[in-house]
Parts: C-alpha cells; structure tokens; sequence
C-alpha cells in the first residue's frame, strides 16, 4: 500500500465546523468584554479628572469646577471670585466616554477653592451604564472622595 499524505474533504468540514460554533460563542464574550473595559476605563478617567481639578485648584491657587455637561465631565478654570457655576471660567479640559452605552449625570455642586477643598457643601457625577444597567456614583464633599458602586439607574 502506498502512504497517503494529506487532509481528507471530511476533517476540513469538520475542523471548519468547530470554528464557527466557536466563533459564535467567542465574538459576543470579546464584545462585552471591550464594553466592560470601556466603563472602568472611563470611571477611572473621571475619578482622575476630578483628583486632577482639586490638584490644579492648589496648584494655581484658583478655583476649579467640574462640570457635567452633553454627556462629558468638563473642568474649568473659574477664577478667583467665588460662585456656584462650575461651568464657567477657562476650560481645561474634558472627558468624554467611549461608549454611547455610557450616561453621565450629576447633582450638587463641585468647585475646588486653593486649598482643595469642594466650596459647596457637596456634590456628585454618576456615571451609568445603560445596557450593565449598573452605575458608579463619585461623591465629592468638603475634604473627600468617595465611590459608590450600585444596580439600576443613578440615585
């Protein structure tokens, strides 16, 4: 008998076949897995943007507000004078998410003064994942910085 080299029609339907079942299971995981990379990556990028605003706040003996606004986190450079309006003043820069799964909201109010400390009594950014249906809300009050972590829409 003579020795027969090579890969039969069979094996290349059957090897074919275990692929794509595979991929069938394997493409929905790796796209909730970049979804799930997306939102931390974001938190963490509004986490460090408000930590930046209070170090800028210090650092240029100016107050510094953080602003929610058309779905980004905007920080602004507002000035010497006091006010209530974080949304006014030079902006510094923003934040903006990834993903149009992500909701950014806010309430109160989140202006650093020199010395790093939030002017207002307090405030907060939530930031909600519609499809995870979770949220993480930042709460910002005179001298901390707190993460809460919850299911459903933003309190």
């Amino acid at each position: 008998m003579k020795n027969k080299k090579g890969v039969s029609l069979l094996e290349c339907l059957i090897v074919l076949s275990i692929i794509v079942i595979l991929s069938t299971f394997a493409v929905p995981a790796w796209n909730r897995f970049f979804e799930i990379n997306r939102y931390n990556n974001f938190i963490m990028a509004v986490e460090n943007a408000i930590t930046q605003a209070k170090i800028i706040a210090m650092e240029k003996s100016t107050n510094v507000g953080v602003c929610v606004s058309g779905n980004q986190v905007l920080i602004y450079d507002t000035g010497y004078a006091r006010s209530n309006n974080p949304c006014t003043g030079t902006l510094l820069f923003t934040v903006t998410p990834e993903s149009e799964n992500i909701s950014v909201s806010s309430s109160g109010t989140i202006i650093f003064d020199p010395r790093g400390l939030n002017i207002m009594v307090g405030g907060n950014v939530c930031i909600h994942h519609n499809e995870f249906n979770t949220y993480y809300r930042i709460r910002v009050g005179r001298g901390h910085q707190r993460v809460e972590k919850g299911e459903g829409e933003c309190p």
